[in-house]
């Protein structure tokens, strides 16, 4: 559910980024809020249906092994295979993934939403420029603590990827003639 929640904010931060700076930067601050809107609400569902899906295959895979360790575990007992089963309690819920990537793909698109909508139209590039890289690198910084790897690697994976999605939509939405102002 951790990595369904970071997966999700991360998407919601990157997609809505990309939707309002990269193709809709320079339209009136309603227009630009009813886009990102739109965007978040599909993204969030679209996130959500493909963790239940994702993890209702890996639930099932895990009930399959679970129902062979059963049959197996009275034949081998004290067998290394018998020491590193899996239990149930560590099957996944595909409804609670669904759930956790759902309302943070919400949580992540807002940061981003807010800023373009809230800011003047010569700061709404830059203000959402800064505020996805700020939400990105908070994300990293939450999902890698526990991970035993340098924050730093994580925080620089986030923004790089962030930037370039945000950059790539940018450049596709002044090729297609949408003028951004900034």
């Amino acid at each position: 559910m951790i990595r369904a929640g970071i997966l999700g904010a991360n998407d919601g931060i990157i997609s809505v980024s990309g939707i309002v700076l990269g193709a809709a930067a320079n339209l009136n601050s309603y227009t630009l809020f009813i886009s990102g809107v739109s965007g978040m609400l599909a993204g969030a569902c679209s996130m959500a249906g493909g963790e239940f899906i994702s993890v209702s295959a890996q639930k099932e895979v895990q009930l399959n092994r679970l129902s062979i360790q059963g049959q197996a575990s009275t034949v081998y007992k004290t067998s290394e295979t018998y020491q590193t089963k899996i239990r149930e309690i560590d099957v996944l819920n595909p409804i609670h993934a669904a759930t956790a990537s759902f309302f943070s793909f919400l949580c992540g698109a807002l940061i981003p939403l807010l800023a373009i909508s809230l800011s003047t139209s010569q700061w709404r590039v830059w203000n959402t420029s800064l505020a996805m890289i700020a939400a990105l690198s908070i994300n990293a910084i939450i999902g890698y603590q526990k991970a035993g790897t340098p924050i730093y690697k994580a925080v620089i994976r986030n923004i790089s990827v962030g930037v370039f999605t945000t950059l790539v939509t940018y450049f596709i939405g002044t090729l297609l003639g949408v003028a951004v102002s900034g």
